[in-house]
């Protein structure tokens, strides 16, 4: 009897110590645009300086743009805080669409190995900041709902 006590409980055991080895070992996945891009893949702080920079230099007139000034606010409120632009408004989430789409379009015809590399930077942060906007919706809903 004794023995089948100890049997027992040593069974016990096992299993409560696997069940904690198996809950340890759990893995969290990131999908979002960002997780496999590193830091310099996106226009942050001193890359967004230097792009700007870029666009100046080469291509001036598109610099004096509405679309231009649109991607730019929006970018630098989102390097200011990421946060910051799940306050934007729907109308001006479209705009920023629409002047990320123009700088992309600009980025296109110049066929340099520049203007590619700039035009996956912009790509990435336009992802990235439309993945929190969609993240963030259903929660916006929900509020607006109540």
């Amino acid at each position: 009897m004794k023995s089948r006590v100890i049997f027992a409980s040593l069974i016990l055991g096992l299993g409560l110590v696997t069940t904690q080895a198996n809950a340890a070992t759990t893995i969290n996945i990131d999908d979002s645009p960002a997780a496999s891009k590193p830091a310099s893949a996106m226009l942050v702080n001193g890359s967004q300086k230097q792009f700007a920079a870029y666009i100046g230099q080469n291509v001036a007139k598109f610099a004096q743009t509405t679309n231009w000034q649109n991607f730019m606010s929006v970018v630098s409120l989102y390097n200011q805080s990421p946060s910051a632009v799940l306050n934007l408004s729907p109308a001006e989430r479209a705009k920023f669409n629409e002047s990320a789409a123009q700088v992309q379009n600009t980025l296109a015809k110049h066929k340099n190995a520049n203007a590619g590399h700039w035009m996956n930077q912009v790509d990435h942060t336009t992802r990235m900041i439309n993945f929190l906007w969609n993240v963030n919706q259903p929660v916006a809903e929900a509020a607006d709902i109540q």
